[in-house]
């Protein structure tokens, strides 16, 4: 085994977990999840069956990532986020199975605040920044930075998180990242 497993977490197989994984106390990976490497999985985390999730991610304690959510690379999912998959759910009339499932998207490098939610069928765009306790309920566009329910974007950060700030000829840079943005048409894209 190339992962670190703890041993009260439970993988089911078939699975695949990338070389230097770790999964923490009282996690629980489903079959058919494919998880890459260099991933931190915390304390009370589950997986769905047939989650897929990249490279570098870190989540935080006492998240459930659902069937039907993918996880690009570098994704960060703060404590008790939460997703969901059903988009009415109603114990009498159940929804099991992945053809009731909506899919979420969450791309390269975004960050998911503690307590946030993602209502299911949205993708969150690249590195952006969704505040601790925000509602998504519709896309959230690359480098976007939202908080509130329901989520409204109040600025902009880059792909290093750090909040930017526009000239008058809408470029920005950004130290940490040693990157530039430009925001053109209400969206901000890195510029070579």
């Amino acid at each position: 085994m190339s992962y670190f497993k703890h041993e009260s977490a439970y993988v089911d197989e078939p699975c695949q977990i990338g070389d230097g994984t770790k999964i923490w106390h009282f996690s629980h990976i489903q079959s058919g999840a494919n998880i890459g490497i260099n991933c931190v999985l915390g304390q009370n985390v589950n997986v769905g069956n047939n989650v897929t999730i990249g490279n570098f991610v870190k989540i935080q304690n006492n998240v459930s990532v659902y069937e039907g959510v993918t996880l690009e690379d570098y994704v960060f999912c703060g404590p008790s986020m939460v997703f969901t998959n059903v988009m009415d759910p109603r114990c009498k009339y159940p929804q099991r199975g992945s053809q009731f499932y909506h899919k979420t998207l969450v791309r390269e490098g975004a960050s998911l605040g503690a307590n946030c939610t993602i209502v299911c069928g949205n993708t969150i765009g690249r590195h952006a920044f969704v505040g601790a306790g925000t509602v998504v309920t519709k896309d959230i566009p690359d480098f976007a930075l939202v908080v509130g329910n329901p989520s409204k974007i109040i600025g902009w950060v880059s792909e290093a998180g750090v909040r930017l700030k526009f000239d008058v000829s809408g470029l920005a840079y950004c130290e940490k990242s040693q990157q530039r943005y430009k925001f053109e048409n209400g969206i901000v894209i890195e510029v070579e």
